[in-house]
């Protein structure tokens, strides 16, 4: 059994914002709503690799979807709202105007932290996350091989719990886009 987590496609989203919070918020939703830009396309392992699993799963996010397009699967076994991306909060504020990345970092923290303003909260997308890893898994004891084309932050949460489920992988999580990690279960 194998389950591989892969980072969807570099989404088609313009990136050198700066923005008060309140805008920031727009952004998010726009960026939830983005496809991939389809002049960066999968690399020929990412391709390979999706080619081998038997069973894919994908968010709702366009993003997600659009990806496993461009990898050549043919058919999306599973698709949910439950896999999407962890919230991002935001808030409404007017001042002050940072740059886009300033913003993602101090919201992620703050999220780490308690907040959660127009999100879930961190213990409910740890929980999801949780959740997402036990439906993975349950698919590869049907299927063999699944492949989740998913998000940075939720891949980051389900290895662990696939981790401590007693999967094992060699690779290192996948942080860039197109990147993957693939997790075996051992013969016992």
């Amino acid at each position: 059994m194998q389950i591989v987590l892969m980072r969807h496609g570099k989404p088609k989203i313009d990136t050198r914002h700066r923005l008060n919070a309140a805008e920031f918020g727009v952004w998010v939703e726009q960026y939830n709503a983005a496809g991939i830009d389809t002049e960066c396309l999968p690399t020929q392992e990412a391709v390979a690799q999706a080619s081998r699993c038997a069973f894919t799963v994908c968010s709702n996010l366009p993003r997600s979807l659009e990806s496993a397009n461009a990898l050549g699967v043919e058919r999306i076994g599973a698709y949910s709202h439950m896999f999407r991306e962890m919230d991002m909060p935001h808030a409404a504020w007017r001042f002050p105007t940072l740059s886009l990345q300033a913003w993602l970092v101090f919201f992620r923290l703050a999220w780490a932290l308690g907040y959660s303003a127009n999100a879930e909260s961190f213990k409910s997308a740890k929980a999801r996350a949780h959740n997402c890893a036990e439906q993975l898994a349950n698919l590869a004891s049907t299927h063999g091989t699944v492949l989740f084309v998913g998000h940075g932050s939720l891949n980051w949460f389900i290895a662990r719990y696939l981790k401590r489920m007693g999967w094992l992988s060699a690779d290192k999580l996948p942080k860039k886009y197109w990147e993957h990690s693939v997790f075996y279960m051992p013969a016992t």
